[in-house]
C-alpha cells in the first residue's frame, strides 16, 4: 500500500458530513467500546499530562492524539516518520521564507496564496488529512507568527513536529493495548468512506475563493486572530466537497462546533468553581467520554463527534493553560474566533456555489451568474 493510503487510513480521509437518514439504535460492539475508551482515555490522559508537564505547545499533542485515535488503525511507522518528515520540511522551509518576506509585503502576500493552494490541489490527491493540516498551518500560521515574533515562532516550528512524534508514541501504545478491529465491518467501513470524488481543480477554486481572500485581509489588517485563520482553512476543506447538501452539511458544522464549545465551558465553568489541575483533567475525562461513545455509536450524526472533540481540546485547552488571570478572556476569545471562522466559511460558500458549482455535469441546468444573465437575455429575446 502507498503510503499516502496509509496516512489517509490512519487518520481517516477528508471529513465529510454524514448522510441525513436517521440509523435505529444498536447496542455497540466489544471493537466498538475499545474504539470509543481508546479514543476518550488517550485523548484525556494526553491533555493531563500536557498539563502535569507543562511542555511548550502542549495542547497541540492532545490535538494530535484525537486526530490520530479517530482513526480504524495505529499510523504504520513508514507513514508516520513520512508525515514527520512532512512537519520539520514544512514549518522549517516557512519559517526561512517567512524570515526573509517578512519587510516585503507584496511578495509574502503572493508566497502565502501560493503555499495555500497548493496545499489544497495537495488534499484532493489523497494526501492524509493531518498532512494537509500541517501544510495549511506552514502557509498561514508561521508567516503572521514570523511578523510578530520570530523567537515565538522558532519555538513552535520545534515543538510542533516534538509533540507529533510523542502523541503518535501514545496512539501506538493505545492500539496495543486496546486493540483495532480488523474484520470484515472495518474494511467494509473502509471501502465506503472511499467514493467518487469531484473534479479536483473545481475543489482547489472554490477552496482558495474561499480561503486565500480571507487571509489576505487577514494579514493587512494585523489580526491576532489566528484560530480563526486556521479554521476558516479546515471548514474549507471540509465544505468544498459537498454534494446538494450544502445545508445539511453545514448544520452538521454547526453543530459539532457548538456542541464543542459548550462542553468547553462547561469543563471551564467546573474548573472556575474548583480551580484545581485535578478537577481539569477530570472535566475533559468526562467530556471526552461523552464525545467519544457519541463518535461509535451507529448515530447518522456520529461522525461529527471528532470535530466536536478537537473544537474542545482547542478551546478549553488554550482557555486554562497555563492557569493564567485572564482565562475569560481567552475562552471568550476562542468561541468568538471559532463562531467567527464557521459563519465567514458559510457565507462565503453561499456565493461559490452560485459562482462556482462544484458539478459542471451536461444534464444539470447551468447554474451562477452568467446562466442566469444567460436566462434574463433568452426571456427578453422571446416573442
Amino acid at each position: 500500500m502507498p503510503i499516502d493510503a496509509d496516512l489517509t487510513a490512519a487518520t481517516g480521509p477528508m471529513p465529510d458530513m454524514p448522510p441525513p437518514e436517521t440509523v435505529a439504535r444498536a447496542a455497540l460492539s466489544p471493537a466498538a467500546n475499545r474504539h470509543g475508551l481508546r479514543l476518550a482515555l488517550g485523548t484525556s490522559a494526553a491533555f493531563a499530562l500536557a498539563l502535569v508537564l507543562g511542555w511548550p505547545l502542549a495542547t497541540f499533542s492532545a490535538v494530535f492524539v484525537a486526530l490520530f485515535l479517530q482513526g480504524p488503525a495505529a499510523m504504520p511507522p513508514p507513514a508516520f516518520w513520512r508525515l514527520f518528515q512532512q512537519a520539520v520540511v514544512f514549518l522549517a522551509a516557512s519559517w526561512l521564507v517567512s524570515s526573509v518576506l517578512a519587510a516585503y509585503a507584496v511578495p509574502l502576500l503572493i508566497a502565502i496564496a501560493l503555499a495555500v493552494a497548493i496545499s489544497f490541489r495537495w488534499s484532493t490527491t489523497g494526501a492524509g488529512m493531518l498532512s494537509v493540516v500541517l501544510a495549511l498551518m506552514a502557509s498561514l500560521m508561521i508567516p503572521n507568527l514570523v511578523i510578530t515574533s520570530k523567537d515565538l515562532t522558532l519555538i513552535l516550528v520545534i515543538w510542533i513536529p516534538a509533540n507529533l512524534a510523542v502523541a503518535w508514541l501514545w496512539t501506538v501504545f493505545l492500539f496495543w493495548l486496546l486493540p483495532a478491529s480488523t474484520g470484515p465491518a472495518a474494511r467494509a467501513a473502509a471501502a465506503a468512506a472511499a467514493g467518487p470524488r469531484p473534479d479536483p481543480g473545481r475543489l482547489v477554486l472554490r477552496m482558495s475563493l474561499v480561503t486565500i481572500p480571507f487571509a489576505m485581509l487577514f494579514f493587512l489588517s494585523g489580526s491576532g486572530m489566528l484560530i480563526t485563520l486556521f479554521f476558516v482553512a479546515i471548514l474549507s476543506m471540509q465544505l468544498a466537497a459537498a454534494r446538494g447538501a450544502g445545508p445539511a452539511v453545514a448544520k452538521g458544522m454547526l453543530k459539532a462546533n457548538l456542541i464543542g464549545g459548550i462542553a468547553a465551558i462547561i469543563a471551564y465553568e467546573i474548573t472556575v468553581i474548583a480551580p484545581l489541575m485535578l478537577v481539569a483533567m477530570l472535566a475533559v475525562t468526562l467530556a471526552a467520554l461523552t464525545l467519544a461513545r457519541w463518535f461509535v455509536s451507529e448515530h447518522a450524526d456520529s461522525a461529527l463527534a471528532g470535530s466536536a472533540l478537537t473544537t474542545l481540546i482547542i478551546v478549553y485547552g488554550g482557555a486554562i493553560s497555563p492557569f493564567t488571570g485572564d482565562a475569560d478572556v481567552k475562552m471568550l476569545d476562542r468561541l468568538w474566533q471559532v463562531g467567527f471562522a464557521l459563519g465567514f466559511v458559510l457565507l462565503a460558500y453561499l456565493v461559490v456555489d452560485a459562482l462556482v458549482p462544484l458539478d459542471k455535469g451536461t444534464n444539470a441546468p447551468p447554474r451562477g451568474l452568467r446562466a442566469l444573465v444567460r436566462r434574463r437575455r433568452a426571456q427578453r429575446a422571446r416573442p
